[in-house]
């Protein structure tokens, strides 16, 4: 509606502690318990879909988050091309602590946003880039405030802070203006270089070694073992380069994967009962 009516696209509310605290779990409980995998699919790939169209909109799109914006609602910051955040922002894909793993393409924008940074540059490793988003995935990361959001990559250089959450709407309203004057025009797709099955097995190598000193779970290394796969790039070469789509589809197979396991859905039924996480 916005590429058809209007100039640009505000994302944001005004709740008083909540940008977004996470997608809706009762709803895939109920998915899981009737088997509905297809239903679950759909899901998944409305929610990317919906990112990415927030990324690749021929009108500016900007993301105005603040308070709590975990989970689903990391991945729609993280969608977005240009975020206007308050200074008080908790931002982090949590997802781990329900047994499953970011699937709205928040790994794959972490990947990409690693491979952006090294760039063509030969001496900088991308795999000691990679293993910082890696870490903070696996760890449930969150931040404590847009700085450090920016410190952890789920904000960018040229995202901007507002110090009051009172102006924030207006202050994301007159730069998404700005840029719809300015001529706006959506980035080209981008093509990632990954880390490929070399950068995976150093990854899970350092997975087994937590695992074997009992600092994590069997599930936790099986949850870290998926998020290698995909930031990794999958069944490909290090230093390949792979569409977007190709780690989306990632995404889907892992946390459709995770959703069969027994531990993740106690995981996802102790977060419903009891607001807390489940370490099994």
């Amino acid at each position: 509606r916005a590429e058809r009516d209007g100039v640009a696209l505000i994302i944001g509310n005004e709740a008083a502690e909540a940008f977004c605290a996470g997608a809706n779990l009762f709803s895939l409980m109920v998915g899981l318990s009737q088997n509905n995998y297809k239903a679950v699919d759909q899901m998944l790939i409305g929610f990317q879909n919906a990112c990415m169209r927030t990324r690749y909109a021929h009108v500016p799109v900007v993301c105005a988050p603040f308070g709590l914006a975990l989970g689903g609602g990391a991945e729609v910051v993280l969608g977005c091309q240009h975020v206007r955040a308050a200074a008080e922002l908790y931002v982090g894909c949590v997802e781990v602590g329900v047994g499953l793993i970011p699937a709205g393409g928040g790994c794959m924008e972490l990947a990409a946003r690693a491979s952006a940074m090294v760039g063509g540059n030969p001496n900088v490793d991308l795999l000691g880039v990679v293993r910082e988003p890696f870490e903070y995935l696996g760890t449930a990361r969150v931040s404590t405030s847009a700085e450090e959001a920016r410190d952890l990559g789920y904000l960018r250089t040229g995202d901007a802070v507002s110090m009051s959450r009172d102006t924030l709407l207006a202050d994301a309203k007159q730069w998404a203006l700005g840029l719809a004057r300015a001529g706006y025009r959506p980035p080209p797709p981008r093509r990632i270089k990954v880390v490929g099955t070399s950068g995976a097995a150093t990854m899970n190598a350092a997975l087994h070694n937590l695992a074997d000193a009992h600092r994590i779970s069997a599930h936790d290394a099986r949850i870290g073992r998926h998020l290698a796969n995909i930031l990794s790039g999958g069944n490909v070469p290090a230093g390949a380069k792979v569409t977007e789509q190709h780690l989306l589809d990632l995404e889907r197979e892992a946390f459709l994967s995770l959703c069969g396991e027994d531990k993740t859905r106690a995981r996802i039924q102790h977060m419903l009962t009891t607001s807390k996480p489940l370490r099994n």
